[in-house]
């Protein structure tokens, strides 16, 4: 069914399963670029790690490409799209590890226009709970350390950091700061 959250007085976004044969066109579409002068960077030591925010100068522009994982977003375990002011304004996808009981929300991605506003929260907290109905005992979630955005939000979310890949993106898509970051948000 659709979730109906209110926004101000007049708009809502309201979070719902993806209809694929109607949602296609709006999800190759979606505008999924940022830009950002905030990063963060994976400091090694002889005993740990430390995430330490620093400026990107100049600033980094990324955008990832949905056009080969439209097909892999339809087949996950749970799909849901948000609309915003009666417009397609963010798609969410989550797959589920039964062995660990995880729940891996594999994309979510906001168009520019709806950010900020409460979309992505709608749809995180919508995949906690569809999550929780899955019996997972936490969401699970990688982003990139030249995504400070997606960090903070995370975060914001009650995500707490819980590891890093430095050898998961290649180095020919990747830029020289780009290492996988990895948040957990417990369910129990």
């Amino acid at each position: 069914g659709v979730r109906r959250l209110p926004l101000k007085e007049t708009n809502v976004i309201a979070v719902r399963p993806l209809r694929w044969t109607d949602d296609r066109a709006a999800l190759l579409a979606l505008d999924t670029s940022f830009t950002t002068d905030r990063i963060f960077r994976l400091e090694r030591t002889d005993n740990g790690v430390t995430l330490d925010e620093v400026a990107a100068e100049p600033p980094i522009y990324k955008s990832y490409s949905l056009a080969g994982a439209t097909d892999v977003i339809a087949g996950h375990d749970w799909v849901q799209v948000a609309e915003y002011d009666d417009g397609f304004a963010g798609v969410a996808s989550m797959t589920i590890e039964t062995w660990n009981r995880r729940a891996v929300l594999q994309h979510l991605y906001v168009t520019r226009e709806a950010r900020r506003i409460g979309v992505g929260r709608a749809l995180v907290t919508a995949a906690m709970e569809a999550a929780q109905d899955r019996n997972a005992r936490c969401v699970w979630v990688e982003t990139q350390t030249i995504n400070y955005g997606a960090v903070r939000f995370y975060r914001s979310m009650g995500f707490a950091w819980c590891g890093f890949d430095i050898s998961l993106y290649d180095p020919g898509d990747a830029g020289v700061d780009e290492v996988a970051l990895f948040f957990s948000r417990d369910l129990l």
